[in-house]
């Protein structure tokens, strides 16, 4: 696929064929252990008293599988910043990226960008974009906590997402 910069790709962007997939995968968001993908960047001055943690913003770089068992195949990366941005509830302000770097969908991204309430069972995020495969992506990113070790704060989480994006004909 020709970069998007180049005069014959943005001519043929009218051109291109709106296409839906569906995908399933999980990530690994760990705060604890050898394998430690998230850190907090910034937190308020009221986030220590604040039932809901109001201001604790996090980095993430996740490893992204097929399957929940982290030595699963993998996709890529799940990188962004979770931050809680509710007063009343415990909800992420969510700026994610999944980044592929491994199968068909290699050096592709989708972004999602929400509000993620993490107590409900099931969550659904706005899938605002993505690059190369998924250019122009739009959809929903179903997702739910798989697992939780309490005491570490490391989860599983699993995703769904649903994306409209568009492909060359």
């Amino acid at each position: 696929m020709a970069a998007l910069g180049e005069k014959n790709s943005l001519e043929n962007l009218a051109k291109l064929k709106e296409t839906k997939t569906k995908l399933h995968f999980y990530f690994h968001d760990n705060s604890a252990g050898k394998d430690r993908s998230v850190w907090v960047v910034a937190q308020s001055e009221i986030t220590a008293t604040s039932p809901t943690h109001f201001g604790l913003i996090y980095m993430v770089d996740n490893l992204m599988t097929v399957g929940p068992d982290p030595n699963s195949q993998v996709l890529g990366r799940a990188q962004g910043s979770p931050g809680f941005a509710d007063l009343h509830n415990p909800a992420f302000a969510l700026g994610l990226n999944f980044v592929f770097t491994e199968g068909k969908y290699k050096g592709s991204t989708i972004s999602v960008l929400g509000r993620n309430p993490i107590t409900e069972k099931v969550r659904e995020l706005p899938i605002v974009g993505g690059t190369g495969v998924f250019r122009m992506a739009r959809g929903i990113a179903i997702t739910s906590t798989y697992y939780l070790d309490e005491a570490t704060n490391n989860v599983i989480l699993e995703y769904t997402l649903y994306v409209t994006h568009y492909t060359s004909v």
